[in-house]
């Protein structure tokens, strides 16, 4: 049958071309990627990217223009009841690949052939009609095929491969049939023709339009099969796509109405991508992008301290007063106890492991007159700095009962005379659950000990419901002597607060623009993009350090302390890729300083 059906085209093809010098021959096999671009950027050390584009044997790459023309006569309820044709039709819309650049339009045909949908890059508008379509009259398929070259020659795009997915359940008059092919043919337009049914005629006509215009044919008997004839179509005459990169092993790449995508895995520096097409008569072309990959993998940086051998909290003599809020609001609950118990209890467990070359004072306000006596002088030095004073430190703990009012403004002012001579690094750490209640101006009392050498930190701790005038307002107090503020809502971010405050401070610079901070021993780790770094320490005198952070450094930096002197030493470990977007803190702050 092939043979004597090549006959009747080249007579029917010759002769047309005879009268009309201008016929389009099907084009040699290309292949393009289109994505990614050669400008593609990925991060993150091997990376995997997916890889698009189009090929076909059939004309040009830059776009691809399909046309389904449907039959929809009024056999296919027999036929098809299910409707199996539409499945399949938007089986494939929905599997082309997003990235490439394709306009589909929609021709339905009985006794004629209807345009009723223009060729469109909104695929969900082809879904929707390709769903909705009729059954009725009778097989008409020169008025469809004809139809659809009419929209092709009018809004087809230059450099683009254009396919016809022509599909049918029956037979239609052969001679026009045949004349259509040969219009499809001059015009470059590739027939992909599907057949439901075993319908002898059918058959003859159907794979005789595929053959003489580079397209193939494909019969199915059982409906069911539809969505998958639809898909293993070769649209633009290609075989299969291969993918690899830098020569690797390739991989099969999914191929769907000439599109083609797959995923490849990518390594940091230079990657040369090839995707290789062969086309069903074995010729082969390939395209090539080539892409960098740089490694923005974060870097991680902790700092600390050693003094005549062993881990500090400062460089320096240190000296830290806590002021406990002891008022009545510390009554409220919180994980089901007074916050006042959790206080406590975080209280006295650190006291274990503050060094002991750190001097330690304690005082507390709203403990000693109930709330209705309104006394804001209610402020004590429950135990002042000197050594071998952590006992009396737990035991002044134990007692506190939550009575009074919060004199804030009070407190700072009379624990600016506990520090007496002190000549240390000095800092005032103040654990509070509430602001003053008592008219002081604990920003101007905490702007006076920063005259003073006095650093205020601040722990604002299990906020009631006015949680952001309270925020405000206890930020605005560690401003104003140049400490930090920091919130904890349960005794685990308590205890992190303290190390935090209580240690000396330091802040990452990069040029003139802070970009991190810490405390020595806090063990947090401060993630940060490569690059080169100025560590400072809020010490008396400061200190400073350059440091460089590469991709996946983790760096431990140890300022060290020895006589007058300060050094410092640089340990190296590599992490696994970690986005700088994804910042986390070391949460075991507290083993380097228990036992």
């Amino acid at each position: 049958m092939r043979k004597s059906l090549t006959v009747l085209f080249s007579v029917l093809v010759c002769g047309f071309v005879a009268s009309e010098s201008g016929a389009v021959e099907p084009g040699a096999l290309q292949i393009e990627i289109q994505s990614p671009s050669a400008d593609f950027s990925a991060t993150g050390g091997e990376t995997s990217v997916e890889v698009g584009g189009i090929a076909s044997a059939i004309g040009g790459v830059r776009y691809l223009d399909m046309i389904f023309v449907m039959d929809t006569s009024q056999s296919l309820r027999r036929t098809d009841p299910s409707d199996f044709r539409s499945a399949g039709a938007i089986g494939l819309v929905r599997n082309l690949s997003p990235r490439s650049n394709i306009k589909i339009g929609v021709v339905s045909f009985d006794s004629k052939g209807e345009l009723v949908q223009p060729m469109t890059s909104e695929r969900d508008r082809v879904v929707d009609v390709l769903r909705n379509l009729p059954r009725s009259g009778s097989t008409n398929l020169a008025a469809g095929l004809l139809t659809a070259l009419r929209e092709l020659e009018k809004n087809g795009r230059p450099d683009s491969s254009r396919v016809i997915m022509l599909f049918t359940d029956g037979k239609s008059n052969e001679r026009k049939a045949y004349d259509a092919a040969v219009q499809s043919q001059y015009q470059g337009v590739t027939v992909q023709t599907l057949l439901l049914g075993s319908d002898a005629s059918g058959t003859s006509i159907l794979d005789a339009i595929a053959w003489a215009t580079g397209g193939s044919f494909v019969q199915v008997t059982d409906p069911a099969l539809l969505p998958k004839a639809f898909l293993d179509l070769r649209t633009t005459g290609v075989d299969s796509v291969t993918l690899s990169v830098n020569g690797s092993e390739p991989v099969i790449a999914n191929l769907v109405g000439g599109t083609f995508t797959g995923n490849v895995s990518l390594k940091v520096g230079e990657n040369r991508i090839v995707a290789l097409a062969t086309s069903l008569d074995g010729q082969t072309q390939e395209s090539t992008v080539t892409v960098n990959v740089r490694d923005a993998s974060c870097a991680a940086l902790v700092v600390t301290a050693m003094k005549e051998g062993r881990p500090v909290l400062s460089l320096n003599d240190r000296a830290v007063e806590i002021v406990v809020d002891a008022s009545r609001s510390m009554w409220g609950r919180m994980g089901g106890e007074p916050k006042m118990v959790v206080a406590k209890k975080i209280l006295q467990d650190v006291s274990y492991w503050f060094p002991e070359d750190l001097k330690l004072a304690l005082r507390a306000y709203g403990s000693m007159s109930p709330s209705e006596s309104a006394n804001c002088t209610d402020s004590m030095l429950l135990v002042p700095f000197g050594d071998n004073n952590r006992e009396s430190i737990r035991v002044a703990i134990a007692g506190l009962r939550p009575l009074g009012q919060t004199p804030i403004a009070y407190a700072l002012n009379q624990a600016a005379r506990d520090f007496g001579t002190l000549k240390d690094d000095r800092a005032l750490v103040l654990v509070t659950d509430g602001i003053e209640s008592c008219g002081g101006n604990p920003v101007q009392a905490a702007r006076e000990l920063r005259e003073q050498g006095i650093t205020v930190h601040l722990i604002g701790f299990g906020l009631g419901n006015g949680a952001d005038g309270d925020v405000a307002s206890l930020q605005a107090i560690a401003n104003a002597s140049g400490g930090r503020y920091v919130t904890a809502g349960s005794a685990a971010e308590l205890k992190e607060a303290l190390v935090q405050t209580v240690a000396t401070s330091f802040s990452v610079f990069k040029g003139s623009a802070e970009v991190a901070n810490g405390s020595l021993g806090s063990g947090k780790l401060l993630f940060l993009p490569e690059g080169d770094y100025r560590v400072e320490l809020d010490s008396s005198p400061p200190h400073s350090v350059q440091i460089s952070l590469a991709p996946r450094d983790r760096l431990t930096l140890t300022l060290e302390k020895k006589g007058d002197g300060v050094s410092h030493f640089e340990r190296r470990d590599r992490m696994q890729h970690r986005s700088c977007d994804d910042v986390a803190a070391d949460t075991d702050t507290i083993t380097a300083w228990s036992g």
